[in-house]
């Protein structure tokens, strides 16, 4: 299991250290100069960033039931995701099937928090996104996930059912 808390600080983490690096680089500065110069800048704009997605990180975390995540293409576009849209039908059935039990999640993958909690959770370096990411929370734990796939309902049934027996 991964923690989704212990996810975001790793992905901050290095997001911070790729910023600074960048930041050295333009300013033709070390790394440790950089640090003292903009310590208070960096710090504020990596807060400032990771705001949105940590607010979502909290909510998931805090659900007091399993936490279902689909994070697919927003369905106004016009460039559909047909494994967004094959899989829909899926989410759609645990939701009739267990709607009180768990809470659903859908995020789009071009909204600020989707789109980095989609890369905190899918953490490889793929060029494009692998849609829909699909993932069985409790407590903040990812039980499981799923990137690029349609999965079956009883699949997700054996996650939800461990956390709910």
């Amino acid at each position: 299991m991964a923690s989704l808390n212990q996810l975001m600080l790793n992905h901050k983490e290095i997001f911070r250290q790729k910023f600074v690096e960048a930041l050295a680089k333009k300013n033709n500065m070390t790394h440790e100069q950089t640090l003292t110069e903009f310590k208070d800048s960096i710090d504020r704009y990596i807060d400032e960033k990771y705001a949105p997605v940590q607010q979502l990180i909290e909510e998931i975390s805090d659900a007091d039931q399993p936490v279902l995540l689909n994070i697919r293409r927003d369905r106004r576009r016009e460039d559909s995701c047909k494994l967004c849209e094959g899989n829909q039908p899926n989410i759609d059935e645990i939701a009739r099937k267990y709607g009180k039990s768990i809470d659903i999640i859908e995020i789009t993958d071009d909204t600020p928090e989707g789109g980095s909690l989609y890369h905190i959770i899918f953490h490889e370096d793929a060029g494009e996104k692998k849609l829909p990411l699909t993932a069985v929370i409790n407590r903040g734990e990812i039980l499981k996930s799923w990137a690029a796939k349609v999965v079956e309902p009883s699949v997700y049934e054996k996650y939800i059912k461990r956390i709910l027996s």
